[in-house]
């Protein structure tokens, strides 16, 4: 009897994203280009600018067309206080940002595979003894519902249904400000 695939399982609380236990997993979603100008991205940006600068120097490694549907997983910095020792996870759901950006069916589009690749990377990290710090939490924002203009009922119901492999957590938290 094989067991029947783990599915990412959603809790919604309110409170501060950036206030999650330490080696937790902070996903947010993003644009192909690198900027971090604006409403969530900019909240990482001041937060974490050593993951700002991994993630502008991803994007400019490499043809923006390709980034869609990827994802980056930028592991603590070494200089943050253990309290903000957390993984960033960027999604990247939208070619670009502002009036450019994606229509909602494109980045809907998008978010499985995103998080289907950020997955696959923590499991990988997580299972590479070389790493001291493991992702132990996966806290969110409401991905794609903010500067982006997607429902978030809508990308809610893509992510219940990415698989989530071994030596990952499945419980994600969404964290709301409302």
């Amino acid at each position: 009897m094989t067991t029947p695939p783990r599915r990412i399982s959603i809790q919604e609380m309110k409170g501060d994203l950036f206030t999650a236990p330490p080696n937790t997993l902070l996903i947010h979603a993003c644009n192909s280009k690198g900027h971090w100008g604006k409403g969530i991205a900019l909240a990482f940006r001041e937060n974490y600018p050593e993951a700002f600068a991994s993630n502008e120097a991803y994007c400019k490694s490499r043809p923006s067309g390709e980034i869609p549907g990827t994802a980056l997983l930028i592991p603590p910095a070494d200089n943050l206080s253990v309290d903000q020792r957390h993984f960033v996870g960027c999604l990247f759901t939208s070619l670009s940002m502002g009036r450019a950006k994606d229509k909602p069916a494109t980045i809907l589009a998008n978010i499985g595979p995103a998080v289907n690749d950020l997955l696959r990377q923590v499991a990988e990290w997580n299972a590479d003894e070389h790493y001291e710090s493991k992702v132990d939490l996966i806290w969110m924002c409401r991905i794609n519902s903010g500067l982006f203009n997607v429902p978030w009922e809508d990308t809610k119901r893509v992510l219940e249904t990415v698989r989530v492999p071994d030596g990952v957590p499945s419980d994600v938290t969404v964290v709301t400000r409302e």
